[in-house]
Formats: C-alpha cells, sequence, structure tokens
C-alpha cells in the first residue's frame, strides 16, 4: 500500500521537496500503519528499484526503501542510505545530503542507537543552515528533537521541536501531518517540564487540525496525550474523557499497541480515584499486549504503576519486586526518563518504610538521570524527597539545602501537587527547627494553593478556548487571501463579521471572568470565615489544656507533698508521744485516715486534669493506667485489648491529649450512668484511622427517642473536632456500645507514570 504523503508529493512534482516523503514515512507511517502495510511498501519499492534506470530516481527510491526497511534490516537499511549519500556527494548535490544524514539518523534511532543518530541529524542541520534549506532544517530540527527527548534531555527537545514549528509555520507550502506532529510533539515535552498551559495549548491546536483534516490516527494519540496533561493537573474527568475518545479510535482502527498504552493512561486515572481494581484490570490488559510486542517501555510504566497501586492499597509485600522489573524494562529499552521515575519511587516507597539508606541511594539515582536530561519540575520532586528523608534522620541544615535547592527549579507561580508537597516539607522543616515564623509562613502558602487549585483548571479552560478562537482567527484568515480576487465589498463584509465576533467573544469572556472573581471572593470569605473559627477554638482548647496542667501540676506537686508531710508528721507524733489505747490514739488515727483520703482525691484530680502517665511515659501506657484505676475500684471489670500505638509518641500532643480525653469521657459516663460490672474496651490503630470500641453490660437507653444528656454531647463534640465519626447504640437493660473513629493526619503521594505516543 502506498502512503498517502508519497502521492500528494509526485502530484507535486516537487523534486527538491522528495525527502518530505522519508520523513512522513518514518515518523508516523511507521509508527500509525500496520506491519503487513509496511512490507507491501518495501516490496513495492524493490521492485521499482529494480526495474529503475533513472540513477537520480533509483537513489530517492533507496533513500525511501532505507527508511521502510525494518529494525532486523539493519545493515540494508544503511548500505541504502550510504549509497544514496555517496551518490549526493559525487554530485555536489548538498540538499539531496541533508536528506541522506536525516534518513541515517532515523535509521539509527529505529534501532535505539541515540547517540548515532544525534550525530547524522546534527550534520544534516549544519548543511541544511549552511544552503538555507528550509525544509532540511524543519526535518533536522525534528529529528534533533526527537532524539534529545529519546536520551532524556527534555529542555533541548522542546527547543529542538520549537523551532522546528517556527520554520514549518513560516513555509510557504506547510506540511499539515508534519505540522500536527509538531503541536503534539510540544503538548508532551511542554507537560514533562510543567508547562501544562503550552501542553494544553499545543495539543488542543493540534487536535482542532486533525479533527478538522481528517487525521484520524493522529488524533487518537493527541486525546490520550492532553488527557496525561489533564491528570497531571488532577483535572481527573476531562483527562477520563480524552482517554475514551483515543481509546474509541484505536478499537475501530484495531491499532493493539495503541490501545496498551491507553489502558496504561486508563488505569492512572482510576488509581486517582481510588479504583484499585479498574485500575489493575486496566494495567493487566495493557501488560498482555506489550508483552506480545516486545514494548520494554511499556512493560516498565506498567510494573511501576503496579507497585504504586499496590502502595496506595496497602499490599507491599510484592511493590520491590515490581519496582526491580521496571528498572530492569526500562533498562532494556535505554529509557533514562522511566528510570528515573522507577527510580524515584522506589527511593519514596523504601522512605515510607522507614529503609532510609537505600531509599537515599535510589533517589539520588534519579536525581542524576533527571539533572542530565534538564527537567525542572522532575528535579524539584526529587529534591524535595531528599529533603523530606533528611528531615527524618534529624540532619535538618542538609533538608534546607535540599529543600531550597528545589524551591529554586519549580515554577511558584502555577498550582501543582509538586509545589504543595514541597511548601509542606518546608513548612514541617521550620517547624521542627523552632522557627515557627517561617514554619507559618510555608503552612499559609500550602493552604493558598489548595484554596485556588480550582483556578487553575480554569485558566487551562480558558487557555483552550483562546486557542480555539485564535485558530479559527488564523483559518478565517487564510481563507481570505486565497479569495482577495473577490469584490471590495464582500471583503469588508467578511472582515466586518470577523470584528463583531472577536468582540462578542471579548464580551463575553470579560462577563463570565467578573462572575467567576465574584464567586470566588465569596469563597474567599467563607473560608477566611471557616479558618477563623477552626484557629479560635484551637486556641481555646490550648489554652484549656494549659490550664488543667497548671492546676494538675500544682495539686500532684505542691498540695500533695504538703499532705504527705503532714501525713509523716502524724505517725511520728503516733510513735514517739500517744499511748496505745489513749483517746488521742483514735483521733490521731481519725486525722491519719482524713489525710490519706485528701491525698488520694488530689491524685484523682490531677490525674483527671492532666493525666501524668501520659505525659511522662507515654499514650498507651496513659491508657492502661486510667483502667487499672477503673479496675482497682471493685465495682467494674474492664477488659482491654489495645492494637498498635507503638509510634503514637510522635503524634501531635493536641492529637494525643485528645483522645486519651474522648476514652476518658466514655468511661466516666459508663461509671456514672450505666450500672455496669463488666465493660470491653478496644483500641486499635489501622493504617489511617484511630478506632475505639466500648461495650458495657448496663441499664443501657434507648438511642432511638433519647439525645442523651450534656457528657454525650461533650463526647461528640470532642469526636467532631479531630474530624472523626461516632456512633451510640444502646438498648434498654441490654448494655450500650460506642465506637469511634478518628483519621489520623499525614498521606504520601508517588509519581505515577505515563504513557506518551510521539
Amino acid at each position: 500500500m502506498q502512503p498517502p504523503k508519497s502521492r500528494k508529493i509526485v502530484a507535486c512534482g516537487s523534486e527538491k521537496l522528495v525527502f518530505v516523503l522519508i520523513l512522513v514515512n518514518m515518523a508516523f507511517y511507521t509508527c500509525f500503519g500496520q506491519a503487513n502495510d509496511k512490507k507491501v511498501v518495501v516490496d513495492s519499492l524493490s521492485k521499482l528499484i529494480q526495474k529503475e534506470r533513472n540513477p537520480s530516481t533509483r537513489v530517492r527510491l533507496l533513500l525511501e526503501r532505507a527508511i521502510q526497511l525494518p529494525s532486523s534490516n539493519y545493515d540494508q537499511a544503511i548500505h541504502d542510505a550510504t549509497s544514496a549519500l555517496d551518490h549526493y556527494r559525487a554530485k555536489y548535490d548538498e540538499k539531496g545530503m541533508v536528506n541522506a544524514y536525516v534518513a541515517l539518523g532515523s535509521i539509527n534511532h529505529q534501532q535505539k542507537a541515540y547517540r548515532n543518530a544525534l550525530y547524522y541529524d546534527s550534520l544534516a542541520m549544519a548543511l541544511a543552515e549552511k544552503v538555507n534549506f528550509s525544509e532540511g532544517k524543519v526535518l533536522a530540527y525534528r529529528n534533533l528533537g526527537r532524539e534529545y527527548a529519546a536520551i532524556g534531555n527534555i529542555l533541548d527537545a522542546k527547543s529542538s521541536y520549537e523551532k522546528a514549528l517556527e520554520l514549518e509555520l513560516a513555509l510557504k507550502n506547510k506540511d499539515l501531518v508534519r505540522l500536527i506532529s509538531n503541536y503534539n510533539q510540544l503538548g508532551i515535552v511542554s507537560r514533562i517540564v510543567g508547562k501544562f498551559e503550552e501542553s494544553v495549548a499545543y495539543l488542543s491546536e493540534g487536535i482542532q487540525l486533525a479533527e478538522k483534516n481528517g487525521q484520524i490516527r493522529m488524533l487518537a494519540q493527541m486525546y490520550m496525550n492532553l488527557g496525561n496533561t489533564y491528570n497531571e493537573t488532577s483535572n481527573y474527568q476531562e483527562a477520563a474523557n480524552m482517554h475514551l475518545k483515543s481509546v474509541k479510535i484505536k478499537e475501530r482502527l484495531d491499532d493493539r499497541l495503541g490501545l496498551g498504552q491507553s489502558f496504561t493512561n486508563l488505569s492512572i486515572v482510576f488509581l486517582a480515584a481510588k479504583e484499585f481494581d479498574k485500575a489493575i484490570s486496566y494495567l493487566r490488559k495493557s501488560q498482555q499486549i506489550n508483552a506480545a510486542f516486545k514494548n520494554y517501555k511499556g512493560l516498565g510504566l506498567n510494573a511501576s504503576n503496579l507497585a504504586i497501586i499496590y502502595i496506595e492499597k496497602g499490599e507491599v509485600d510484592s511493590v520491590s519486586l515490581f519496582f526491580k522489573e521496571a528498572i530492569a524494562n526500562f533498562s532494556r529499552a535505554s529509557d533514562n526518563r522511566g528510570l528515573a521515575l522507577a527510580f524515584h519511587n522506589f527511593g519514596k516507597f523504601l522512605f515510607d518504610i522507614n529503609k532510609l539508606d537505600t531509599a537515599e541511594v535510589m533517589m539520588e539515582k534519579a536525581l542524576r538521570l533527571r539533572t542530565a536530561a534538564g527537567s525542572n519540575t522532575e528535579i524539584c520532586t526529587t529534591l524535595a524527597n531528599l529533603g523530606q528523608l533528611e528531615i527524618r534522620r534529624g540532619n535538618f541544615s542538609k533538608a534546607e539545602n535540599y529543600l531550597l535547592e528545589a524551591q529554586r527549579y519549580i515554577d511558584t507561580t502555577k498550582t501543582t501537587r509538586a509545589l504543595s508537597d514541597l511548601y509542606t516539607y518546608l513548612s514541617d522543616l521550620y517547624s521542627q527547627k523552632r522557627n515557627y515564623g517561617k514554619a507559618l509562613t510555608y503552612l499559609k502558602k500550602v493552604l493558598d494553593l489548595e484554596r485556588n487549585s480550582f483556578t487553575e483548571n480554569e485558566r487551562i479552560a480558558l487557555l483552550k478556548a483562546e486557542s480555539k478562537y485564535e485558530l479559527e482567527k488564523r483559518d478565517l484568515e487564510l481563507a481570505l487571501e486565497r479569495e482577495r480576487q473577490r469584490e471590495h465589498q464582500v471583503k469588508t463584509f467578511l472582515i466586518g463579521v470577523l470584528v463583531v465576533l472577536a468582540f462578542i467573544a471579548i464580551i463575553s469572556v470579560l462577563w463570565i471572568r467578573r462572575k467567576q472573581v465574584k464567586e470566588r471572593h465569596q469563597a474567599q470569605l467563607q473560608q477566611l470565615t471557616q479558618e477563623h473559627l477552626i484557629a479560635t477554638t484551637q486556641a481555646l482548647r490550648g489554652a484549656e489544656e494549659a490550664e488543667r496542667k497548671k492546676i494538675a501540676n500544682k495539686l500532684h506537686d505542691e498540695v500533695g507533698a504538703l499532705l504527705s508531710i503532714a501525713k509523716l508528721n502524724v505517725d511520728q507524733l503516733e510513735a514517739d508521744v500517744f499511748a496505745i489505747d489513749s483517746e488521742a490514739m483514735i483521733k490521731l488515727q481519725t486525722a491519719k485516715k482524713l489525710l490519706g483520703e485528701m491525698g488520694e482525691t488530689v491524685r484523682a484530680i490531677s490525674h483527671s486534669l492532666a493525666p501524668v502517665a501520659l505525659e511522662k511515659y507515654g499514650l498507651k501506657p496513659a491508657i492502661l493506667d486510667l483502667i487499672n484505676a477503673v479496675n482497682a475500684s471493685g465495682k467494674i471489670s474492664v477488659e482491654t485489648i489495645i492494637e498498635g500505638l507503638e509510634g503514637a509518641d510522635s503524634w501531635n500532643n493536641e492529637f494525643r491529649f485528645g483522645l486519651y480525653r474522648i476514652l476518658q469521657e466514655v468511661l466516666n459516663n459508663i461509671i456514672k450512668h450505666a450500672q455496669a460490672t463488666h465493660v470491653l474496651v478496644q483500641v486499635v490503630e489501622l493504617e489511617r484511622s484511630i478506632t475505639i470500641y466500648v461495650e458495657d453490660n448496663g441499664k443501657g437507653f434507648d438511642t432511638t427517642t433519647t439525645s442523651g444528656g450534656a457528657g454525650l454531647n461533650l463526647l461528640k463534640h470532642n469526636v467532631a473536632y479531630f474530624n472523626g465519626i461516632i456512633e451510640v447504640n444502646g438498648r434498654k437493660n441490654q448494655g450500650t456500645f460506642v465506637l469511634i473513629e478518628l483519621p489520623l493526619a499525614g498521606s504520601s503521594a508517588y509519581e505515577t507514570n505515563h504513557e506518551d505516543w510521539p
């Protein structure tokens, strides 16, 4: 089957542009076409070469066949391209030499010999510049971008693609397929370096051209790449829509390799939505396709993403094996960017399970690869994680160096997850260094990012609308240029219509923006009110707790000590002065009893205000001490089950004291009202929450008709303060149970790996 672009160029009769055919065949037809179609093309070219007697035509056919040959025919492809290069050298045909160099670059790229490809593409660029061969410069810049991207030098790749696009737009006879490809490539590399608005703009413009000109295969890939960009900006609904559009086209075209890529990216969307089973299902489908095609890059992405899904599920036994499998496949594919992602995520996982030394090794490997590639956002992410690792080690100076260096690499004007994580780590660092001013500054920045996250998506949507408008405007201007022979009145009418449409569009955008600003202002006022209420409540609770501690310490340390001294003096008086059977002895014993009871009362008040065991020995011993005190009364038997809490001392004081008070309040209510003889207390630490379950065999009460007294309402208020949930269920004369769940603060985010189509 003859590639369609070849027919177009032959029909134009443009001898000097013949190599456009070669680039199109290499960059698109070999990517999007099927293996059987390629074989037909190669066979057809071989027959034409055998019959051709014109040397120049025969050389062009050899060059075309060199690019169409599969990678298994590398020697034959090199022979054909070298023969063409020798012919053009002998003829002093410098434009032909440019075409031959670009062909040699493409052949080496197909073999993954990216350094060799870069060498030939650089020769092509230098020669095209020398002879001012515009089409040759476009081809060379595009291929340079391709090679830079392949070796992980993303910034140079973006620069090369931008030059190629600029030159393409300046050409009088633009190549549509090549133009769409440039938009697609720039969309991908812009996303990789964190320029999300640029990525959306490039891809949206490419999609407009592909839809208008029926480029279905390319449209499917750009839908998928746009979905990847939306996913990076947390716009998951749009991401899913784009991926599903891509899947529909690929199913219609029976593009199995393309479906594998879309399945990988859909799994990432479902991972973000916590639909783990669906995410795994799509990854398994992709894995089967990539294995059949021996697509090692795709297999590396599958393994890396499976590791992340199982981490999120909390099933970590096989995670290390998945990461090692990903590293092996990325190495086999010579994919440095994928390798860096695998090292980064493996290091993050090892950090989370507290294997800090191995985690540091993995993160440093990722940092070296990312620094060589020049992707600022990815460099920032790895530096930030190294800073977090040093915070845990207590190396605050080293942590600060990593985090401040990370801040230099990230665009602080854009709302991204990477920026939010970086500010969170900096706030934590300065809090631990007791520099509370800086800690509060960065914490406010985190809150501002969260508050404005919807604004970023709004800007992207507006940018898409503006890109669409600009594209329509340019198409209309081209139409006016082609029809300039029309009467002046028709031109004036069309220009007037354009001006009116532009005016209406601008007025509409301004009206929408004004409405959105007003809505955001209202939302910000509401948010500030809520923040003020939370801050006031926290201040009151802190003051109350401090006062409790102050009273408790005075009762325990001063009053308790005085009582103990008084009791000691009375003991001495008993031994030295009074006779055994005297009336004074009875009074003395009575005084001793009263002093002992006063001491116990002071101790009980002290412990109820601020449990000493909680501050001295930790949360778990304090809970056991509280329950032992209840058991010591002999009136109620308390059965205790505690799971976890070994790391509770690292939680903040407010949460630990709050949890203790909640459990204390539940037991106090049972002692006062339940008339119970047996109580079961369970305190269980889960991955992201603490569960408290208390059940008694007391008189109970009907929770369907009784709302509870002041004690129960106070308990519910304290649980709500920590964003917890409480369930109280009782039946008259059948006891009562209380179930409380308190969320633990903190989460970890791993980078997911998209699969792009060049």
